[in-house]
């Protein structure tokens, strides 16, 4: 009888542990490298073709082991320079308020990481499904952090973002990987 009142105590306790006891190092490509969960691993190129419509795919996108939470790097050929981050921060703002139907900002800074100077942006945000929707029929809520750089003529984009549920699980190791971001020049 006992046993039974356990279950449910353990089951809670589990939920609040660390979703990933362990990063691990990931070289992204010559100049790019940061910590990445363990248990992540390479989206494969279905899914990616599913989750990104673009036609510029991104240099590295790792998923968890049920596909719900996402780590992705990105570039784009820009004008920016450095000195443009604030001006970058405002346009992107914009963006990502017109991707969603509701945007609730937790952050939104010019942050120094690594002796580099980021555009972060953490959130919380809504996606109401449309009258004429195939798919969702429920409102879709998720956890964003999401930072911008500019490198060599190109803007760099790391993204991770999961269930808003789930955001109190993985709120520290988001902040872990996105802090451990390093860029040479």
């Amino acid at each position: 009888m006992k046993s039974i009142f356990l279950v449910p105590i353990i089951l809670l306790l589990s939920s609040f542990q660390t979703p990933n006891d362990e990063l691990v190092k990931k070289q992204i490509n010559e100049q790019i490298q940061l910590l990445v969960p363990s248990k992540f691993e390479p989206m494969s190129q279905e899914l990616m073709d599913q989750r990104y419509l673009t036609a510029r795919k991104p240099l590295a996108a790792f998923t968890n082991e049920r596909q719900v939470v996402d780590l992705t790097v990105s570039t784009s050929n820009t004008r920016w320079q450095a000195s443009d981050l604030p001006i970058l921060k405002d346009f992107y703002k914009a963006s990502l308020m017109e991707l969603y139907d509701e945007v609730d900002f937790l952050k939104e800074e010019i942050e120094e990481i690594n002796g580099r100077n980021f555009v972060v942006f953490e959130f919380t945000s809504l996606v109401k499904p449309g009258e004429n929707s195939l798919t969702a029929r429920t409102p879709v809520r998720r956890y964003t952090r999401i930072q911008y750089t500019v490198n060599s003529g190109q803007t760099l984009v790391f993204n991770f973002s999961c269930p808003q549920a789930l955001q109190p699980k993985w709120l520290d190791t988001a902040q872990q990987v996105m802090e451990s971001v390093k860029i040479k020049s």
